[in-house]
């Protein structure tokens, strides 16, 4: 917050912070000062309505690239940030030391699923698996809702706590191929036991407030349960107490119980067919059933309905005979009246709250049907499918290795503009690109189609060459007509043509991968100063491209496919944002606990309809397009010029009393 604004906003008297926020927002921009060392790369725009957009040009393998984005979103303080990313590559905001795979104790999780019961006991008397999992207080949590271990040992204990388990088992299934990670600046958490089996509270690092942590995706959360049959004595005395119902009174429950444990042979059962007896004539009753460890069951039961209390009934009725999750009926494990825990960390939905005002909806079931189970293969050739898989694989394999001599890890600058994003106080951040997936498949077919008609046409030449070293031998006559190549030789010369062709056209598609990985042999240093930039991208009339990582645009008809179609995708997302039109593109967006005060990152698609890049039902839900006036534009440098251009395009075509507005 600039004085100039801060002047403004005190002007108006005292204020609560989110008028304060208003207030801001309102505010035409103030002229930003951008730091000397971030200006040769950094070309501003406005909408031609107040708005402005920085566009920062960086190098994915340069430690002055994720040094100078930091810098200028924390001098920006923009209301969003949007990354040359898109939904298929959200997995490089995920630091390579932070993997799903690493065994780190403090890892997050959410469910992208639904949880079920293995092992459901089946019959009359048992309550269904969702009375069951509502229980347990699977319902309480939302979607989106950051899970660690006291989390899911909590969700175990209370399903133990019902007494219908002897023992339960979680896991998880794999999520959705288009599930991707939340972020948290979050409480750590320390997972050492005490004596009493609970655990050392949350402590929010105020110290460190600038660590997001991912919260990885969960499928659906699966309770392997197996049924409580030992720990329970045999029935053979029943005790009646309280208000049983007048059909059940006198020794009716007691000589049914006992038939039913012939019958059965199972306490457990026998009892929850005592219950649904029970509730069957008094619904609101609370039952309990005392002395499980024992030959005399004693059964107590209270008829809220009498009272007129709003004080639910028991939910098993099992819970007094649980101890520790497995005892026979020694001490109850939970509170005098058995509810059952909360599970730490579940807070209501009221507790998150966006700081800066951005509203979303969450996606009905409808929706989530709706959501994909894979993200959609733009390539059906499958030969085709290995050839760019291979092709751009080595690229990107030579292009982490310059960015290891440099001291860059994979997708380090966009880990750093997410966090700086974060800790500036963005509303947002968007992955505005087209999807990759897209991208490399109109390449790859591009690449293939090089290959296969130089392929062809090699062996339309070897085959001539058969022709007249195998054919008839009026066929060779021919040789006469070519002057300088002796008769018996013709043949030699057309496999040595037609192996020149398949092998060139092969050199020509592995180029720019020879390119990156010369450049990639450089010493880290080299590597900087040959990335640095001597001509301002303001004062770039071209693309500027970059030794190495650039090498890309030698492929057949790259520049198109890599840099055109993407400039104007992406330009058409920055003006969206600005002009506050429905953006086609998923965004994190910034919720704020206000209990706890930990930051979480939601993943939202936008309000934009495209099937691609933001489909129906993937992440939590849809976000409202918010008020943005300052937007910081990270993106390769090459990508800057075009950028610019076509903003500047949709910007005069859009101008008030223009006769043809662009369409968005």
């Amino acid at each position: 917050m600039t004085q100039e604004k801060e002047a403004k906003v005190e002007n108006r008297g005292t204020r609560s912070r989110k008028d304060i926020d208003k207030i801001l927002d309102s505010l035409p921009p103030s002229s930003t000062v951008i730091p000397d060392s971030v200006k040769p790369v950094t070309v501003k725009l406005d909408d031609g309505e107040g708005r402005e957009v920085f566009l920062i040009g960086i190098s994915h393998v340069s430690q002055r690239s994720v040094e100078q984005t930091e810098e200028l979103i924390e001098a920006v303080k923009p209301d969003a940030v949007m990354l040359e990313l898109c939904l298929a590559r959200s997995a490089l905001l995920v630091r390579e030391d932070d993997t799903f795979d690493s065994a780190n104790d403090e890892r997050a999780f959410y469910l992208g699923g639904k949880a079920r019961i293995v092992g459901m006991p089946a019959g009359l008397g048992f309550p269904t698996e969702e009375e069951v999992l509502e229980w347990a207080g699977f319902n309480a949590l939302k979607d989106g809702q950051p899970l660690t271990r006291p989390n899911f040992d909590q969700l175990v204990q209370n399903l133990l706590s019902t007494g219908l388990f002897s023992s339960v088992r979680i896991q998880a299934e794999k999520p959705s191929p288009s599930a991707v990670p939340l972020y948290m600046s979050r409480r750590r958490i320390f997972h050492k036991v005490l004596p009493s089996r609970t655990y050392i509270p949350w402590q929010l690092d105020e110290d460190d407030p600038k660590d997001l942590y991912p919260v990885y995706p969960l499928g659906d959360l699966v309770f392997n349960c197996t049924e409580r049959t030992g720990m329970l004595a045999t029935i053979e005395k029943v005790e009646v107490r309280g208000d049983m119902p007048r059909e059940l009174g006198g020794s009716v429950l007691e000589e049914k119980i006992l038939n039913w444990f012939k019958e059965t042979k199972s306490t457990l059962r026998t009892l929850m067919l005592a219950r649904k007896e029970i509730l069957d004539l008094q619904p609101d009753s609370k039952i309990e059933f005392l002395g499980g460890d024992s030959r005399r069951i004693v059964i107590s039961v209270v008829d809220y309905a009498k009272s007129n209390s709003k004080v639910r009934g028991s939910n098993t009725g099992m819970e007094a005979t649980v101890y520790d999750g497995r005892g026979s009926g020694i001490m109850p494990m939970t509170v005098p009246g058995y509810t059952i825990p909360k599970v730490p960390g579940a807070e209501g939905e009221s507790a998150w709250r966006s700081s800066r005002g951005v509203r979303w909806n969450a996606w009905t079931e409808v929706d989530k049907r709706m959501a994909p189970d894979s993200l959609t293969d733009y390539l059906k050739n499958p030969v085709a499918a290995k050839l760019g898989e291979l092709l751009i694989s080595r690229f990107g394999k030579f292009q982490d290795k310059a960015g290891r001599k440099a001291r860059i890890k994979p997708g380090e600058a966009w880990q750093t503009a997410f966090t700086a994003a974060v800790n500036s106080g963005a509303k947002m951040v968007v992955l505005g690109d087209e999807l990759a997936l897209k991208t490399q498949a109109e390449i790859t077919k591009k690449l293939f189609g090089r290959l296969a008609t130089w392929w062809a046409v090699g062996a339309l030449t070897a085959a001539a060459g058969a022709v007249v070293q195998f054919g008839p031998d009026h066929l060779t006559s021919i040789a006469s007509t070519l002057e300088g190549i002796q008769e018996q030789n013709l043949h030699v010369y057309l496999y040595a043509l037609a192996l020149a062709q398949a092998v060139g056209v092969a050199a020509n598609l592995y180029s720019p991968i020879r390119k990156m990985q010369a450049f990639a042999r450089q010493r880290g240093s080299t590597i900087e100063d040959r990335l640095q930039i001597h001509t301002p991208l303001e004062l770039a009339t071209e693309e500027t491209l970059l030794e190495g990582e650039d090498a890309i645009l030698d492929w057949p008809m790259a520049k198109e496919i890599v840099l055109d179609k993407r400039n104007k995708f992406m330009a058409d997302t920055l003006f969206r944002m600005v002009r506050n039109e429905p953006a086609r593109c998923p965004a994190y967006v910034t919720f704020e606990n206000t209990e706890t005060k930990d930051v979480l990152q939601r993943f939202l698609m936008g309000p934009g309809e495209t099937e691609d890049t933001n489909p129906r039902g993937v992440g939590l839900g849809v976000y409202e397009t918010p008020e943005v006036r300052k937007v910081v534009a990270v993106v390769g440098t090459a990508h800057i010029h075009g950028i610019r251009e076509e903003f500047q395009r949709l910007k005069r075509a859009n101008a008030p009393g223009h006769k043809n507005k662009a369409a968005y």
